[in-house]
C-alpha cells in the first residue's frame, strides 16, 4: 500500500467510526431510508413509466359517416364490416378486418340497406373520417385524442427513443454533477424537472414535438433520482447493510411499476393519471430534517462545516453525543489525494480492462434491450394491458430476491450467465405459439417469464459493475455501462413496432438472439464473490487474470479474514 493509499484508508477509518459513534444503523438511517428509497421511489416510478402507459395502441378501426343509430343497427354485422373492411392479416398471423384502410364507397344509407360484396377491383383508400377505438380500457389517451395510429403509429415510437436518449444525456450530466457539486442538489434538481415535464406534457399532446420535448425532459434525471438518495444512504450507513438499502429501492421501484398500470385502469383518463403519478414527487421537498447532502462527500470536497451541520442532524434523530470540531474533523479526516484517472478512458487502459469493460457493455446492452422491449410489448399483447403490465412488474421482486440467493450461494458470473440462457429458452416457445389461437394466456405467462430471468440478469450484473471496476472508476464504469445500454435501448421500440406492424414473433426472435449473445458475454467475466475488489488502478487491471474458468467461488476461512483484517487495523493505526 502507497503513503497516499494509506493515508486515504485511513481517512475512511476515520470516518466510519465517527459514523458508528453518531449511529450508523439508528431512526435517521431507517426513515430516510423509508422516506427516500421507498416511498419517494415508488412515486418516482410511476412517473418514469406513466408516459409510456398512455401512449399504449388501443384497438381501432375507420370511422364510418352514418349516424349513431345507423352505426348500433349495422356496425355489429359481419356483412357490414364486409363491405367496410379490406381483410388483411394482423401481426398475430389472424386474417381480420383492415383496422387502417377501407373500400372507398359511399356510405349511405342505401349502403347499409343494400349489401353489395365488394370485388378484389374495389379501391381501398385510409381512413377518411378518423378512427374509432376500442374503449374497453382506455376513455381519453394521447393516441386516441390525436389519432397517433396508422401512417402515425410511429409517432408513440419515436417518442419511447427519445425517452432512453434523455435517460442518457441526463445520466451522463447529472451523475457528473452528483459528484462535483453534491448529490442532494441534483436530487432536488432531478424529481422536479420529472413533474413539471411530465404535468406540461399534458397540454400539449396537440403539438407532437411539443409533447416530445416535454417527455425529454421529464426523463432527463431517470437514473439520478435512483442513484442519489442511494449513495446518500449507503454512505451514511454501516457496510453490512449495503446489499439490503439497494433491495428495499427495488421494492419501492417494484410497487410503483405495480401501481402505475392499476391508477390508469381505474381512472381511464391519461390527463388526471399524469397529475397523480406525477406531482406527488414534488412532496419529498417538504422533509428538510431528512434531507441532506451526504457528510462523507462534504468532507471529500473539504467542506467540513457542511459536513459537521449534517452529522450533529443524523446524531440529534439518533439521540447520540456529538461535540466534534471543524479543526477535530480536518485532522481526522484530511481531504484525500485521490488516484489520477482519465474518466472513460481509463476503463480502456491496458488489454485486460478494456476487454473487462467490453464483455460488461455487452451484458448490460443485452440486459436493456429486452427489458424495455418487455414492457413495451406487454402493451400490446392480447388481453388485459393493465394486468399484463403488473404481472410484468410484480414478478421483478421475487426475482431480485432469488437474483441475490444465487449471486451470493453460485457466484455472479454463473447466476448472469445463466439467467440471461434461461430467458433465451423461454422465448422460444412464445414464437411457437403466438399465432395459435386461443394461447395469449399461455404467451404472456411465458413472456412474464422471460421479464423474471431478465430481472435476475439485471441484478447480478449491477453488482458485477461494482465490484469489478477499482474504487476510483467504480462509479464512472457503472454509469458508463447503464449510458451506453440505454443509448442502444432506444432500439426497442423499434422492435416492438416491428413486431405489432409485421410478425409478433419477431421480437422475441430478436430478444433470444440478443440475450443468448449476454449468456456469452457474461460467462467470460471473472467472478467477484468472496474476492478482495480492486483498490487501485494496476490491482484492476490484473483482477480475475488467475481464476480458472470452471471454478467455483468458496468462502475464505474465517480465521483468514480475521487475520486480514487485523493486518489492515495495525497499518491504519501505525504511526507515521
Amino acid at each position: 500500500m502507497t503513503s497516499d493509499e494509506s493515508e486515504n484508508a485511513g481517512a475512511d477509518a476515520a470516518f466510519d467510526r465517527i459514523m458508528e459513534s453518531i449511529g450508523n444503523d439508528g431512526p435517521f438511517q431507517r426513515r430516510y431510508n423509508i422516506i427516500f428509497n421507498v416511498i419517494a421511489v415508488l412515486f418516482f416510478a410511476m412517473c418514469v413509466v406513466n408516459v409510456l402507459l398512455v401512449l399504449a395502441v388501443p384497438d381501432h378501426r375507420c370511422r364510418i359517416p352514418v349516424t349513431d343509430d345507423e352505426m348500433l343497427n349495422a356496425t355489429g354485422s359481419d356483412q357490414w364490416k364486409a363491405t367496410v373492411y379490406p381483410m388483411e392479416y394482423n401481426s398475430r398471423g389472424e386474417y381480420v378486418h383492415s383496422s387502417c384502410e377501407m373500400y372507398n364507397i359511399s356510405y349511405d344509407e342505401h349502403t347499409i340497406d343494400d349489401y353489395t360484396p365488394p370485388s378484389n377491383k374495389t379501391e381501398t383508400v385510409s381512413c377518411l373520417y378518423g378512427y374509432d377505438y376500442d374503449r374497453t380500457y382506455y376513455d381519453r389517451t394521447p393516441v386516441t385524442e390525436q389519432d397517433w395510429v396508422c401512417d402515425r403509429e410511429l409517432y408513440g415510437t419515436n417518442v419511447f427513443a427519445f425517452v432512453r436518449v434523455s435517460e442518457v444525456c441526463g445520466t451522463f450530466i447529472l451523475g457528473q454533477l452528483g459528484d462535483r457539486i453534491g448529490r442532494l442538489p441534483v436530487y432536488l434538481f432531478s424529481i422536479a424537472t420529472a413533474a413539471i415535464g411530465r404535468v406540461l406534457s399534458i397540454f400539449s399532446a396537440h403539438s407532437y414535438w411539443l409533447f416530445a420535448s416535454l417527455a425529454f425532459i421529464g426523463s432527463f434525471s431517470t437514473n439520478t433520482s435512483f442513484q442519489s438518495p442511494l449513495i446518500i444512504a449507503m454512505e451514511i450507513s454501516k457496510d453490512a447493510n449495503r446489499a439490503a438499502l439497494s433491495l428495499w429501492q427495488l421494492v419501492g421501484w417494484t410497487a410503483g411499476v405495480c401501481l402505475a398500470p392499476l391508477i390508469l385502469w381505474w381512472m381511464r383518463d391519461w390527463s388526471w393519471f399524469m397529475i397523480v403519478t406525477s406531482l406527488p414527487c414534488l412532496l419529498f421537498y417538504c422533509f428538510p430534517r431528512y434531507a441532506i447532502e451526504s457528510p462523507r462527500w462534504l468532507a471529500s470536497q473539504g467542506r467540513y462545516g457542511a459536513c459537521l451541520a449534517q452529522l450533529r442532524k443524523i446524531a440529534t434523530i439518533n439521540g447520540r453525543p456529538f461535540e466534534l470540531t471543524e479543526q477535530q474533523l480536518k485532522a481526522l479526516v484530511p481531504r484525500p489525494e485521490r488516484e489520477k484517472t482519465y474518466g472513460i478512458a481509463s476503463l480502456f487502459s491496458g488489454w485486460h480492462m478494456s476487454k473487462l469493460t467490453c464483455l460488461l457493455l455487452f451484458s448490460w446492452i443485452c440486459n436493456t434491450i429486452p427489458t424495455f422491449t418487455l414492457f413495451l410489448l406487454s402493451l400490446q399483447m392480447g388481453g388485459n394491458p393493465f394486468l399484463n403490465n403488473f404481472w410484468q412488474g410484480a414478478v421483478e421482486l421475487p426475482a431480485y430476491l432469488l437474483g441475490q440467493l444465487c449471486c451470493d450461494r453460485l457466484g455472479r458470473r454463473f447466476t448472469n450467465s445463466g439467467a440471461f440462457l434461461a430467458a433465451t429458452l423461454a422465448c422460444l416457445p412464445v414464437v411457437l405459439l403466438i399465432h395459435r389461437p386461443g394461447t395469449e394466456l399461455y404467451v404472456t405467462m411465458l413472456a412474464i417469464v422471460v421479464k423474471f430471468f431478465v430481472c435476475v440478469t439485471y441484478f447480478a450484473l449491477y453488482l458485477q459493475s461494482v465490484e469489478l471496476y477499482p474504487t476510483s472508476l467504480r462509479q464512472t464504469g457503472t454509469s458508463f455501462g447503464i449510458i451506453v445500454s440505454n443509448v442502444f435501448g432506444a432500439v426497442g421500440p423499434y422492435i416492438v413496432y416491428l413486431g405489432t406492424s409485421r410478425d409478433l414473433r419477431l421480437p422475441f426472435v430478436a430478444m433470444a438472439l440478443i440475450m443468448l449473445v449476454g449468456a456469452v458475454s457474461a460467462i467470460f467475466l471473472p467472478e467477484t464473490l468472496h474476492q478482495k475488489l480492486p483498490e487501485t488502478m494496476d490491482e484492476g487491471r490484473q483482477f480475475g487474470r488467475d481464476q480458472r474458468f470452471w471454478s467455483i467461488p468458496k468462502r475464505p476461512p474465517s480465521r483468514t479474514v480475521i487475520e486480514t483484517e487485523l493486518q489492515e487495523l495495525q497499518k491504519l493505526h501505525k504511526p507515521a
